[in-house]
């Protein structure tokens, strides 16, 4: 739940990199060691007093070998594999990039990672990656093979791919990903525990007569409701954390009908970007596809070289459930549904707070969309060769890292009136 006030609260990081890399013809090595100051977010109980320490957390931004091969003019490519970032969707600034910045089973998404808040509109992978170009970047593909590091169940595999078609006025693209699907331990991928069953049963129950009757129950195993014996169970079914994601992007770029001389290379871009976080339904969370479905439009204004990018994003998405406790919590339960209670979505009560049900016994659940609509502006501009400022103000998926390392469970940026700015300085010697 959300547990700090952060209005008027200033946030500050400082980061500095240093990276080396060695080229050797078609083979290139790079390594980098980063160190951020920060401060921990939220305001509670014994934390308090390790907010008012300022800390430092020592990062590796990169560290990948590369091959590459062929004639980019018309038919080439490279195989890298360590740890590096990795972005598909050049136009995405803040919002998008889902196929990698997401979950399946809840399908949460995330616009920064808790430590660098700006800038971060790719993701940080830890893997391989096998990249094609053909007919002189007309056509591109690239095929992954990423680790999960951050969010239970950790240490597994999701194959990859994604490809996009390159002209002069338009671009798109598509991609999927097998979330999960190449597991070290298969049995985390779909818990047995009670925390993590659906259950269909019938329940014995006292009447308005004095007698007995028999009422209907759906929902996780852990809320049955404790006023009577269970008569009947009629069906048992496990979440699974395993997901097919599934991605769609487009960029229509008339940035050519300007003057000629007065516009930037992303000048008066259309883009779009819409996914698909779990292909398969599973019973009461996600019984509907289109509240998995998030949805980006975008556009970068001309500003006649006053700037180099100004970009303006959009975001629909549906889904009541953006909580990851069951990820980062402090006793992870290995449970693929949502955190119960939810402050997006909690269970419907009566006037006594006794969880109310549908005809069928279905457990209901209020749905909460004030956080389904999330905005963003963000600019850039290169002083000099060694100076770059950039800006942004948003309403996202804001996240921030408390005193124990852990993202906040939910964004802080719960609806579109609450927002932050942020402002920074780059300076880079090469």
């Amino acid at each position: 739940e959300k547990t700090a006030d952060i209005s008027m609260l200033p946030l500050n990081r400082a980061n500095v990199s240093v990276t080396q890399e060695l080229d050797l013809n078609r083979f290139d090595v790079m390594v980098g060691l980063s160190g951020l100051i920060w401060w921990p977010y939220g305001n509670q109980g014994d934390v308090a007093a390790r907010e008012r320490i300022l800390s430092v957390k020592p990062m590796i931004p990169t560290a990948r070998a590369r091959w590459q091969f062929g004639a980019p003019a018309s038919f080439g490519g490279s195989i890298q594999i360590g740890a590096f970032n990795y972005k598909y969707n050049p136009d995405a600034k803040d919002l998008g990039e889902y196929l990698y910045r997401s979950g399946t089973y809840p399908g949460f998404l995330w616009t920064n990672d808790g430590w660098l808040l700006m800038n971060r509109a790719g993701n940080y992978s830890y893997g391989a990656l096998f990249s094609l170009s053909q007919m002189g970047g007309l056509l591109k593909h690239n095929f992954s093979l990423f680790m999960e590091t951050q969010y239970y169940p950790v240490g597994d595999f999701s194959p990859g791919y994604d490809f996009s078609v390159n002209t002069k006025w338009l671009e798109f693209g598509g991609g999927v990903v097998l979330n999960h699907y190449l597991s070290n331990h298969p049995s985390r991928l779909t818990p047995k525990n009670d925390d993590n069953t659906f259950v269909r049963v019938r329940i014995e129950q006292p009447d308005t007569a004095g007698g007995l009757d028999t009422v209907a129950y759906s929902g996780p195993k852990t809320l049955i409701p404790l006023t009577g014996p269970v008569v009947d169970t009629q069906e048992i079914s496990h979440w699974t954390f395993k997901g097919i994601k599934l991605m769609g992007r487009a960029a229509l770029n008339l940035g050519r009908l300007l003057p000629e001389g007065m516009s930037g290379t992303e000048d008066l871009r259309l883009f779009t970007e819409v996914a698909v976080l779990g292909w398969e339904n599973q019973p009461l969370f996600y019984e509907k596809r289109n509240e998995r479905m998030p949805m980006m439009a975008g556009i970068t204004l001309p500003t006649f070289k006053w700037l180099d990018v100004l970009s303006l994003q959009v975001e629909y998405d549906k889904s009541p459930y953006n909580d990851i406790f069951v990820f980062t919590g402090s006793s992870v339960t290995g449970s693929a549904r949502p955190s119960l209670p939810l402050w997006q979505a909690t269970p419907e009560t009566d006037t006594l707070g006794n969880n109310l049900y549908d005809p069928t016994g279905k457990l209901l659940f209020k749905a909460v969309h004030k956080d389904d609509f999330k905005w963003s502006v963000y600019a850039k501009k290169a002083v000099s060769k060694a100076i770059t400022v950039y800006a942004q103000a948003a309403s996202d998926h804001f996240r921030l890292t408390d005193a124990f390392f852990n993202a906040s469970n939910v964004p802080l940026t719960a609806s579109p009136k609450e927002w932050y700015y942020l402002f920074r300085l780059e300076f880079a010697l090469r």
